[in-house]
């Protein structure tokens, strides 16, 4: 159904795929779920989404709520909502919710329920989201288990395959498991793991024991998952295992609704967290993305990241396919309502309706191409009661309902038709997320908040010097010639060789402290820096503190100011590099190296996260600067103007500029462009107003308070 391909507009390059360039744009939500809304609303809720420019639904499946027994099926409410969406042109995508189990498989099965690290096996629990029972308490490991659900997504997909309605099927609701203690340790997924070590080390015992310093293992039965956070081989071992597992499973739902119903797209979103998620709770968007047609992405002020940073990375995750805000923001909720609980204000923010029409401008920026709510109307049960809904609890119209319909109206006005197949451009730095560092910072830590606020740290002190940073794996490099490298203190042999040839070929690396101190297994290596770094960096350590509590006042002295750093100090004797920042002391704490073709420089310390703590201006001047020693400039730039995000997006026609505003004042501001990479002699306004047109050089448009300006630029 896809294809992936590469744009070029000018000097620019754009990797992206709309599903539909007929109707690029939707703007929708999650409506239906068991017992929520009632019945008696349907109909005029549809009748008044559809007034109101809702293009599509997606509702919840719930495999609990409808395989009421052994081969016994409730398809009744489940078909209205598809005759009604038929009815009122509103597309549906079905979100397949197996982890919702039916209480008969639960009680027939007692075995096969996931078993908690502790040891303690799942109840049968009601979701946060939905009163209906059976949440998460069964495991795919098990053959039962496996099968029962094989036989309900076979016979969803035979139901609904032919209905005008259907859009498509959500496999999987926010691809991650949220947390550690919802990953399963029960005999199947045990004997799982040994099947996956089996094939890891080519079913030699031997090497296993070798691999993880075990040396009495006499038969694979002795083999277990360990259930305790610590960073030695095996740990890192069922961090990977646990990843590969969930995606499995993923890939098993997509293949069983392809094989019944080959005509509908297969669509899943992420948490946005890959940045924190992928060692604790198997959130890796990337590989989440790999097996849909579309990916998406839910995003809540609580991630802690910037929302645009959150629509960067999947993006970059998505490759090329098309993805979705599939989660946006609505109405706040009960839940975390006060200081001991960790309440967010944040989340009462979300609220506001000039928030929900920024969000949408972000999002759209950032690519995504369909904006969707967890709720079209607020829930009714639970402790998430009265939350997120566009409109009402009696699902009549509010503020906010009203800033989405005007939202709607002006994405699906003809006029800017042309605009939606404009897409991202290839951003002019890439930030290097390690599945490998993350998974070292989190059995070292027990958390990941050192590896997920670097990344985020370093993200926003680009951004705010208007450099487009794009979250990328190591994969990716190749597609870019300047590479930021954020807490890279646990490194595997491969990666370490992938990046030292892609700097030898012509790349400019940036690496933080200890850069790879630590091998994929967790084992400190004599040499610092080693496996041939040493002469990447041109330089060898010559001393290093790990007392992140010592070093809340840590400071770097470089070329472009001092600056700030944290967690780590490593410093450097120079052998072939050139000294770009010393410590307070006098010894060396940046080095600059010539390599290949390429070239490599070292920080001996986490700035990433020393930014993303204090966000001065020297730090982000320095971050800035970083694009001048790799001979680039930028896109974009709008000289002391922290509010405004200015962003490219082109296709084979166009470049179309993009500047969000996210203060509450209007603003007039003037956006240069790199006139090497972007040719222009006019601006027409999709959105916002042109006062000034500077031909190749720079616009000046006026911008809304949290709102955004769209150009055309020709």
């Amino acid at each position: 159904m896809m294809k992936s391909h590469t744009l070029k507009n000018q000097n620019l390059i754009v990797d992206y795929n709309l599903v539909d360039p007929l109707q690029p744009v939707r703007i929708g939500a999650v409506y239906y779920r068991r017992s929520n809304p009632p019945e008696r609303d349907w109909e005029r809720d549809y009748s008044v989404a559809a007034e109101d420019g809702i293009r599509i639904f997606r509702h919840w499946f719930l495999w609990g709520a409808i395989n009421y027994a052994p081969g016994k099926y409730n398809w009744e409410p489940y078909d209205r909502q598809l005759d009604l969406a038929e009815k009122y042109n509103i597309k549906t995508v079905i979100a397949e919710f197996i982890i919702n189990v039916p209480e008969w498989l639960y009680h027939e099965y007692p075995y096969a329920r996931k078993e908690h690290y502790s040891g303690r096996k799942a109840e049968s629990e009601i979701h946060i989201s939905c009163a209906t029972g059976g949440h998460n308490a069964m495991c795919l490991d098990n053959k039962e288990v496996e099968e029962a659900a094989k036989e309900f997504l076979t016979e969803l997909a035979k139901r609904y395959r032919n209905h005008p309605a259907l859009y498509g099927y959500d496999i999987w609701n926010e691809c991650s498991w949220y947390s550690p203690e919802n990953l399963c340790y029960c005999p199947a997924t045990q004997n799982a793991f040994r099947e996956w070590l089996k094939k890891k080390y080519n079913n030699d015992l031997d090497a296993l024991n070798k691999a993880w310093r075990r040396f009495s293992y006499t038969s694979w039965d002795q083999v277990q998952l360990p259930r305790k956070v610590v960073p030695y081989p095996e740990n890192f071992d069922a961090v990977e295992f646990f990843n590969d597992n969930s995606f499995k499973w993923m890939k098993w739902r997509a293949d069983i609704l392809r094989e019944h119903d080959p005509n509908h797209y297969i669509i899943a979103h992420g948490n946005a967290k890959s940045f924190s998620d992928i060692a604790p709770a198997c959130g890796d968007d990337w590989e989440a993305a790999k097996v849909p047609d579309i990916f998406g992405y839910t995003y809540w002020y609580a991630n802690r990241c910037h929302p645009l940073l959150a629509g960067d990375m999947i993006r970059s995750a998505s490759n090329g396919k098309e993805f979705w805000r599939a989660e946006a923001i609505g109405n706040s909720d009960w839940e975390k309502r006060s200081v001991r609980d960790n309440y967010h204000p944040e989340k009462d923010a979300m609220a506001d309706p000039e928030n929900i029409r920024l969000d949408a401008m972000i999002s759209f920026m950032a690519g995504a191409r369909t904006y969707m709510n967890p709720r079209w109307r607020s829930l009714q049960d639970g402790p998430l009661f009265g939350a997120y809904g566009w409109y009402g609890l009696d699902g009549s119209r509010t503020d906010r309902s009203g800033m989405v319909s005007e939202i709607s109206k002006w994405a699906y006005d003809e006029k800017q038709k042309e605009l939606w197949t404009a897409m991202p451009v290839r951003g002019e730095v890439g930030i290097l997320l390690l599945e490998e560092a993350q998974a070292n910072c989190y059995l070292f830590n027990g958390n990941t908040d050192y590896y997920s606020l670097s990344i985020q740290g370093c993200y926003e002190a680009f951004k705010e010097s208007n450099i487009q940073a794009d979250l990328i794996k190591i994969d990716q490099i190749m597609d870019y010639s300047l590479v930021y490298v954020p807490y890279p203190v646990g490194l595997s042999d491969e990666t370490m060789k992938k990046l030292q040839d892609w700097i030898a070929a012509g790349g400019f690396l940036v690496g933080e402290a200890c850069f790879g101190y630590f091998d994929g297994h967790g084992h400190a290596l004599e040499k610092q820096p080693n496996r041939g770094f040493d002469e990447v960096f041109g330089c060898r350590e010559d001393g290093v503190s790990f007392a992140p509590d010592r070093w809340k006042e840590l400071k770097v002295h470089t070329l472009k100011g001092t600056v700030n750093g944290a967690i780590l100090r490593q410093s450097y004797t120079v052998e072939t590099g050139e000294i770009w920042g010393t410590y307070d002391d006098g010894r060396v704490a940046v080095v600059k190296n010539k390599y290949g073709k390429g070239c490599a420089m070292i920080i001996g310390t986490i700035m990433g996260f020393a930014y993303k703590e204090k966000h001065d201006e020297p730090t982000r001047k320095f971050f800035a600067s970083l694009l001048e020693a790799a001979g680039k400039r930028p896109l974009v730039s709008v000289p002391n103007n922290s509010n405004i995000v200015a962003r490219i997006c082109a296709d084979r026609e166009k470049a179309v500029l993009w500047v969000v505003n996210e203060s509450r004042v209007p603003q007039r501001v003037r956006v240069y462009l790199d006139k090497e990479a972007i040719k222009f002699s006019n601006a027409d306004a999709y959105r916002g107003k042109v006062y000034k047109v500077l031909p190749n050089v720079a616009v000046e448009v006026e911008v809304p308070g949290r709102d955004a300006a769209v150009l055309k630029l020709y």
